[in-house]
């Protein structure tokens, strides 16, 4: 699923997000300009990068390619949300990545990703053609460090992933996802202390990628608030009064994640 991103000159990546359009003004007003890729670089590297990058809106659910397909571009997410997913023989959907704003989708080095890519809601990316990029990324070595950075992160968080599926029951894998979801979708710090979290996916979505069933995730989520570790607003708000405990439950240490990851897997 993964290539490797590090040899030199080109990078290659499951998943890579591009901010946004135009360098310069267009990215310093960009949603996406301090996460992900965007982040990692320079005003000079990034206005490199945007001098290439043809910008574009889609709708939700809009399939930008499938399983089997190739990536004809790679391109930084600047705003909505993204899944990727796979089909068994039998017709069940796996999702393998969930990804927010400034993370990096495409692949740079060529051949199959195997997995298809789709709008969870509406989106709105920087492209960059991929033959193109793999020229940037000859060109420019703060790119390439960048890209590899953004691996670096990828490949922890599937280990983290690979670990919690094995040992952790849903309930717990439920809670981990929660935790590590405030950094990537919209998150609003309480005065009192912990946060709400807004879940811009389905309840199927969070299912397809934690391993369960949507009804599972269901019980789980009345299960945590009768134990006082989440209070369900509605369908779509989940108050975590406390994260610490919640990232506990979900076996991991501390509360939300240092900094901003741009994406699940």
């Amino acid at each position: 699923m993964m290539t490797s991103p590090c040899k030199t000159p080109a990078v290659g990546d499951r998943q890579l997000h591009l901010v946004q359009a135009g360098a310069g003004p267009g990215c310093a007003e960009c949603p996406a300009r301090h996460l992900g890729l965007c982040d990692a670089l320079s005003d000079a590297a990034l206005a490199r990068l945007a001098a290439s990058v043809q910008p574009g809106s889609f709708a939700a659910g809009h399939s930008f390619w499938q399983e089997d397909g190739q990536a004809s571009f790679v391109a930084v997410l600047r705003s909505g949300y993204l899944r990727m997913l796979r089909y068994s023989a039998e017709g069940r959907r796996e999702i393998v990545g969930l990804a927010g704003p400034g993370a990096l989708v495409g692949e740079a080095e060529g051949g199959h990703g195997g997995y298809a890519l789709e709008a969870v809601t509406g989106a709105s990316l920087c492209r960059v053609e991929r033959s193109r990029f793999r020229e940037l990324m000859a060109a420019d070595r703060e790119l390439r460090r960048g890209v590899c950075l953004r691996y670096a992160e990828r490949l922890e968080a599937l280990r983290r992933h690979i670990w919690s599926r094995g040992l952790l029951t849903p309930e717990e894998r439920l809670c981990g996802f929660l935790v590590l979801a405030s950094a990537f979708l919209p998150y609003q710090p309480l005065a009192g202390g912990g946060g709400v979290l807004t879940i811009e996916f389905r309840r199927a979505d969070i299912a397809d990628l934690l391993g369960t069933t949507k009804e599972t995730v269901s019980r789980s989520l009345q299960h945590l608030q009768a134990q006082g570790l989440i209070r369900l607003r509605d369908a779509r708000h989940v108050l975590i009064p406390e994260p610490a405990r919640l990232a506990r439950r979900g076996g991991l240490d501390g509360a939300a994640p240092a900094g901003a990851p741009a994406q699940y897997l």
